[in-house]
């Protein structure tokens, strides 16, 4: 039922090309995280202290674009890379984390707005989980610099922080208590699921910068898995509890053990392949291509906007994304055609989302879209060849004109499908970097021959009739 993930293969990761469908919806992705900074438009607006909350929009909209970046475009930066580096930066707005100090007043009696320092792993840790994801693929140091993550409470008040002392601070609350290692999201109620992004996070720094961070965290985590009971004897894990008892709080959750066993892939693939066997033998069954879940209450509701209407759609969309990351392609599968059906497509501009479903839904439906067997586990761990880093990129490309449905190099060329993003034929010009400086490059598709700058860069020239395949290699 469950295939190995591909980091554990050993095999090179594939590359797809994205369908005039998936441009659609990558384009309602890039639309939100490319509008200015200090907006939010298509983004829900309804509370910041549970599930709509505009955090949660951020990461998984972030999340989907690296994706689509890691199975269609590896070798594409440009506009792709901007649009995940918004939503981290969006991430620093006062309107996204505001909401911590009413819950530090309130559950601990402290007066601290800072949301970093003292618990609230859901926002700190998914906030690490966004830019290792981002610097795995991208090789940026932005958020590597003093600062680069700024909370700005006032003109007199900022809290700065930066990818290195963000993930220090989760260690720190996470060593809190060494025999308790998971730490709260809400005051004194701990969620397995948001420590994984804590796990997640120290891994992926140590592995980017050669810190030590993680130290024997995540087999502290596993041993309290069974000694705190916060799984069952079936496998299913308890959703939350308090952190003063051992007496969960928040019963087993269909999506809940699928969220487990997608973002557990990495640091327990043992743990994550056994829960997802558990769901899919007990819970979800699969005909042809019709799908029955039972024991799922959190179908009745959309958790973006708590709309008991066009509940469903989120869990189909959180199942898809873990079918597809624990291999169990032809469920997942039949699950994006079930939340297709259910949820049609609305097209506008060029871009498309599922109407009636909630921007967080749409968002996780993105990540069931563009992921793919070990892909999360595989970025996690780093497994990205080495001529994605070193080898020739798409650096630059105008938004909306063009859309990049591939892009991928193998060290020493780059090849390309492009399509004009209006449908009509287009002229524009893409920056290639990465070249070897001084160096002449066939180029099939548009002009006879490039000529490298010395900083490895050049223009090109491109007319785009539909789809256009580009390819650029050494002579």
């Amino acid at each position: 039922m469950t295939t190995s993930p591909l980091s554990r293969t050993g095999s090179a990761p594939s590359v797809t090309e994205s369908s005039p469908e998936d441009l659609e919806i990558l384009r309602y992705l890039l639309d939100l995280a490319l509008q200015p900074l200090d907006r939010f438009d298509g983004f829900t607006h309804a509370e910041q202290m549970l599930l709509s909350a505009l955090r949660y929009q951020l990461n998984g909209l972030c999340w989907a674009l690296t994706l689509a970046q890691r199975t269609r475009t590896p070798a594409f930066t440009g506009y792709l890379a901007e649009a995940q580096r918004n939503a981290i930066t969006k991430m620093c707005d006062k309107r996204v984390w505001k909401y911590w100090w009413k819950q530090e007043l309130i559950g601990y009696g402290r007066w601290n707005r800072d949301p970093i320092a003292h618990h609230n792993v859901m926002y700190s840790a998914y906030l690490g989980v966004m830019i290792g994801l981002y610097e795995t693929l991208n090789t940026d140091p932005t958020f590597d610099q003093p600062g680069s993550l700024t909370l700005r409470w006032n003109e007199r008040r900022s809290y700065l922080y930066d990818f290195g002392s963000l993930a220090e601070a989760i260690q720190r609350n996470m060593l809190e208590r060494p025999n308790s290692p998971q730490y709260p999201c809400e005051p004194h109620l701990v969620y397995p699921v948001c420590n994984t992004y804590a796990l997640n996070t120290l891994r992926m720094h140590d592995r980017l910068h050669g810190s030590t961070l993680t130290g024997d965290l995540v087999d502290r985590v596993r041993e309290s898995y069974d000694r705190d009971r916060w799984r069952r004897p079936d496998g299913r894990f308890y959703s939350g509890r308090t952190r003063a008892g051992r007496i969960p709080f928040l019963p087993p959750i269909l999506t809940n053990d699928a969220w487990m066993a997608y973002w557990l892939h990495s640091p327990m693939p043992d743990i994550a392949t056994h829960t997802w066997d558990m769901l899919r033998e007990r819970f979800i069954a699969l005909s042809g291509t019709e799908v029955t879940i039972t024991g799922a209450p959190e179908k009745r509701i959309d958790p973006g906007n708590y709309s008991l209407a066009n509940g469903g759609g989120p869990t189909y969309a959180i199942l898809a994304k873990a079918a597809r990351e624990l291999g169990d392609e032809d469920l997942a599968g039949a699950l994006q055609e079930l939340l297709g059906c259910r949820f049609p497509l609305a097209r506008a501009g060029g871009a498309a989302r599922h109407s009636g479903l909630s921007t967080l839904g749409n968002v996780l439906a993105a990540m069931g879209r563009f992921g793919g067997a070990g892909v999360t586990a595989g970025l996690i761990d780093g497994n990205v060849p080495a001529e994605w880093i070193t080898g020739p990129i798409l650096a630059e490309a105008a938004y909306p004109d063009v859309q990049v449905a591939r892009a991928v190099t193998d060290g020493r060329g780059l090849d390309l499908v492009l399509y004009p993003g209006s449908g009509h034929p287009v002229t524009t010009v893409l920056g290639i970097g990465r070249l070897t400086p001084g160096a002449t490059y066939r180029v099939t598709g548009t002009l006879d021959h490039i000529t490298a700058e010395g900083d490895g860069s050049t223009r090109l020239p491109v007319r785009l009739h539909g789809r256009t395949e580009i390819h650029i290699q050494p002579v």
